[in-house]
């Protein structure tokens, strides 16, 4: 049945917005008048009829199309989608209900949108293709490889529970990194006054008296006068590099180039390389699991993959697999793959349990990437403390080493 976007005055002469179901737009009319509310626009949610209020040539479908569900979002209706299909309910009764339940009005109308396809006759991957930044491309991929093997259920179970994986550990990093943030800012803000305001004034002091200023307090004064005159130019600067380097990073050869730096950082680069492979590892147990075709599923564990080289080996890896090579040779030709999981592979090839050897090396590496988190994290804010504490030390001796020096030439 089409769903229909309304605004609507209800009893009290409130103005309502929300998404309506009905057999054409006269019976969504009917439907609110039956509901004591005064329809003022009544559109189609599912894009196939223009949205002609005020002349708008914009359908509803293309402006969700530019609208996303967020990831906490679509970690919450994956779960509940989930848990409605494992207990029988069709496909496009559970989105009806998910919509209606509540959520942000955006959140609503996609849903609806999405069920209005599937009421229709469209599978629900090609009913997501619609909204390629409300479904991410691998997230659509793994549910089409359980609608070919009859277990969307159990895939969407999969998927609920790596997006809150994900999601947690992006809530851990976030709430972790506050208190640093926090005093990143504030101890930055008290060295911009003492170099702005204190070491200009002790500076006054010591050049009027002539005498020769140690070489760490002439640094200092010579930073001080430079932030002083020129800070719109280094604001300037910065905005422009950061600009300038954003638009750079839009270019796919530019992107590859600095992801293919990133993973050959030490530390960071092994770290980022796991991080990569274990998500890598946990798409591909799914998609397998689920029934899909190897180069298919490569191609899907792909796209889910952030780092645009890592991308690019994968991408190789798929004419490796299609030319007739193993999947484990075809890995470890390619290199950036961590051993333990080329191991896992190997011998998931040779006991035909290939998905569940992919998921077992993906949770091996979740466990020591969430180790190197935490010992990340632990060892970030003593060292901003450290390298800050250097900072204002650094200045408070360029005000004492005159003070002394003075005490010395007048006892002298």
């Amino acid at each position: 049945m089409p769903a229909f976007e309304y605004e609507a005055l209800d009893a009290r002469g409130k103005k309502s917005k929300g998404l309506i179901t009905a057999d054409s737009e006269l019976a969504a009319r009917r439907e609110l008048r039956g509901r004591s509310m005064a329809p003022l626009s009544v559109r189609s949610a599912d894009g196939r009829r223009a949205a002609a209020a005020a002349g708008d040539r914009t359908s509803v479908m293309d402006r969700l199309r530019r609208q996303d569900i967020s990831s906490r979002e679509l970690m919450l209706v994956t779960r509940q989608l989930a848990s409605l299909i494992g207990a029988g309910m069709p496909i496009a009764e559970s989105l009806g209900l998910l919509a209606r339940q509540g959520g942000r009005h955006n959140m609503q109308r996609v849903l609806m949108a999405v069920r209005a396809r599937v009421s229709e006759g469209d599978r629900l991957s090609v009913a997501m293709d619609g909204f390629p930044k409300s479904f991410p491309a691998v997230y659509r991929a793994m549910i089409a490889a359980g609608e070919g093997a009859g277990g969307l259920g159990h895939v969407l179970e999969r998927l609920a529970d790596y997006l809150e994986k994900e999601q947690a550990v992006r809530n851990r990093i976030t709430g972790a990194l506050v208190y640093p943030a926090v005093l990143t800012v504030v101890a930055m803000g008290v060295v911009t006054m003492l170099m702005t305001f204190v070491v200009p004034r002790i500076a006054e002091q010591f050049t009027g008296m002539g005498m020769a200023l140690p070489l760490l307090t002439r640094i200092m004064i010579g930073l001080s006068g430079a932030l002083q005159a020129g800070w719109p130019f280094i604001v300037a600067a910065l905005v422009i590099l950061v600009a300038g380097a954003a638009l750079a990073l839009r270019q796919a050869p530019v992107r590859t180039a600095f992801d293919g730096l990133m993973v050959r950082l030490p530390l960071l680069g092994a770290f980022l390389r796991k991080a990569e492979a274990a998500r890598f590892a946990r798409t591909m147990g799914i998609l397998i699991e689920s029934g899909a075709v190897l180069p298919d599923a490569l191609r899907a564990a792909a796209r889910a993959t952030g780092n645009l080289a890592i991308r690019k080996r994968i991408g190789q890896v798929v004419t490796d697999v299609e030319s007739g090579r193993s999947l484990s040779d075809a890995l470890s030709s390619r290199g950036r793959f961590p051993a333990l999981m080329l191991f896992m592979v190997a011998a998931g090839e040779r006991s035909g349990a290939l998905g569940e050897m992919f998921r077992r090396s993906a949770d091996q590496m979740d466990q020591e990437i969430d180790g190197a988190i935490t010992v990340g994290l632990n060892l970030l804010e003593p060292g901003i403390i450290l390298v800050l504490g250097v900072v204002v030390v650094m200045i408070v001796l360029s005000i004492l080493l005159p003070i002394l020096q003075l005490n010395t030439l007048a006892l002298g």
